[in-house]
């Protein structure tokens, strides 16, 4: 299987496509009653009639788009990285409604087999999917040839006819007719995903069973297949080989391969490969070797794109098609090019980052503080980061009566080493709300550096920021707060007793010093 983690749209370079619409009057999105109450009643129906009923549609015109309607789908080909064409067969719109309305019926009766993470939700993913394999010593990969379309007529017709569902002849073959183009599985349906899951069943119970047999750990993503394991695979799971030019390949052990033909479905070879603990060992697109994580190449390449743009969005994105999609310069309509492709590839792999590393990851923040450099309008998820980047390093708390001879020429010294210092006197504007502006600046800065001194101590306002930083020092288990004594220490400390415990400094007229240890702690 071959993921895609670029959110890229290049109908515009395609044949035009029949766009799916909720405009029917007659034929309405939704079912009516409860879905659960409609899923039990998908139990043990026998005729087209009592099916028409349950999707809430004449018969008539149920079979009139079943068996008469010309143009059932739309097909059009997508070129992969490898350069092979994938066919996408997008249902017309009065089938996709049908089959809206049916996928939650399906996936009502389909219980998730431990071994599957594609396609079902609760949690499972990509991400759960490499989990089950990190930190092993081999890792074995297995991809299944055309899963969708190995699902044929009779199989799905099958998959209705008996448990859960029970249906009758007449029902089933009704129902498979609506899942089905071309007499498989399509490739763009809605009900695809869970039909092929319950082809699948089989097939996870029984490579379930070897795995047992040799301790081994399996997992499924859709046509994706994985073991892994800390001890060498046996020739009945994969079997090395060398070529005539002496290039190692992998074959898929005749035991294993077997329970894959026999549960209808057929081996990739090309695909098959074994990755051991030295190697980099990926599982659906994701480093498992220590943990799961985004590999350092993928996050290289985003640093690349962005870099593109830089200099020559339109450019960028005329090169990634041909790229990354393989197209001509003949099949791209250059009027078209204004960059909106390549940048939605490039929102889609920073929320593929975000999702595996998190929102406070490193990469994935300086690669999103790039994009707001480059885009006026960019996501939400995005734009919000920017209140985020305009965070201060320090806040320098004091008296008004220590300004002049220790906070100004801390902010100055700080600033010299670009270090992003609040004080109040530079940062609050007139006709800005004091109370506002400081505490917004106290949440958003890493560290605040409290002026200690017998005028603050005395100040009504300068106590109130010291508590706070203190209060938020608890709630987030973080050390904030930074004391900087300016004065006689033992009296000062007495007057704040919550200062005890703190590891403090004394001002010794070091500006230098103290703008230096605070570049130190930052980096």
């Amino acid at each position: 299987m071959q993921l895609t983690l670029e959110f890229l749209d290049i109908s515009e370079f395609e044949p035009k496509r029949i766009e799916a619409s909720w405009s029917n009057p007659r034929l309405s999105p939704t079912l009516k009653r409860e879905r659960d109450a409609v899923a039990q009643r998908l139990i043990g129906i026998q005729t087209d009639n009592e099916l028409a009923n349950l999707l809430e549609i004449p018969v008539g015109q149920l079979l009139h788009i079943l068996y008469e309607e010309k143009k059932r789908y739309h097909e059009f080909y997508i070129k992969k990285k490898s350069g092979q064409l994938r066919v996408i067969e997008s249902p017309n719109k009065s089938l996709k409604i049908l089959q809206h309305k049916v996928k939650p019926l399906i996936e009502y009766h389909y219980r998730v087999k431990k071994s599957c993470h594609g396609f079902v939700g609760n949690g499972k993913g990509i991400v759960s999917n490499a989990e089950k394999h990190k930190k092993k010593q081999y890792v074995l990969n297995i991809d299944l040839k055309d899963f969708f379309h190995s699902v044929h007529f009779g199989r799905v017709r099958g998959i209705f006819m008996n448990v859960p569902f029970n249906m009758g002849n007449s029902a089933a073959s009704v129902l498979a007719q609506l899942c089905t183009n071309h007499s498989r599985l399509p490739q763009g349906a809605p009900t695809s995903p869970v039909l092929s899951n319950l082809a699948a069943s089989s097939l996870d119970t029984a490579l379930t069973k070897i795995a047992k047999r040799y301790h081994l750990t399996y997992t499924r993503y859709a046509d994706d297949i994985t073991f892994s394991s800390n001890r060498k695979f046996p020739l009945a799971i994969v079997d090395r080989f060398e070529t005539d030019l002496g290039k190692v390949e992998w074959r898929v052990g005749s035991l294993l391969r077997q329970s894959i033909e026999e549960s209808g479905f057929t081996v990739n070879d090309s695909k098959t490969r074994v990755q051991h603990r030295s190697q980099r060992q990926e599982v659906t697109g994701l480093v498992v070797n220590d943990g799961v994580n985004v590999s350092r190449k993928f996050i290289r390449n985003t640093r690349a794109m962005l870099n593109s743009w830089s200099k020559d969005l339109v450019e960028a994105e005329r090169r990634f098609l041909m790229t990354r999609y393989h197209m001509s310069e003949s099949e791209i309509d250059s009027k078209k090019l204004d960059g909106r492709y390549f940048k939605n590839a490039i929102y889609g792999r920073l929320s593929f980052i975000k999702m595996i590393r998190g929102e406070d990851n490193s990469s994935y923040l300086t690669l999103c503080k790039k994009i707001l450099e480059l885009e006026p309008s960019p996501p939400k998820s995005i734009a919000k980061l920017k209140e985020r980047f305009e965070m201060y390093d320090v806040f320098v708390c004091h008296a008004s009566e220590d300004k002049d001879d220790v906070a100004i020429p801390l902010h100055r010294a700080l600033e010299d080493k670009g270090i992003k210092a609040f004080i109040d006197c530079f940062e609050i504007k007139w006709g800005d709300s004091l109370v506002a502006k400081i505490n917004t600046a106290l949440q958003k800065s890493k560290y605040v550096v409290a002026i200690i001194s017998q005028h603050s101590v005395n100040k009504a306002w300068p106590m109130k920021e010291l508590n706070a930083v203190l209060s938020s020092e608890i709630d987030s288990k973080q050390t904030k707060l930074l004391p900087l004594i300016v004065g006689d220490q033992n009296a000062l400390i007495e007057e704040l007793p919550l200062l005890a415990d703190k590891l403090f400094k004394v001002f010794d007229d070091d500006i230098d010093q103290i703008a230096s240890e605070l570049e130190m702690r930052l980096k």
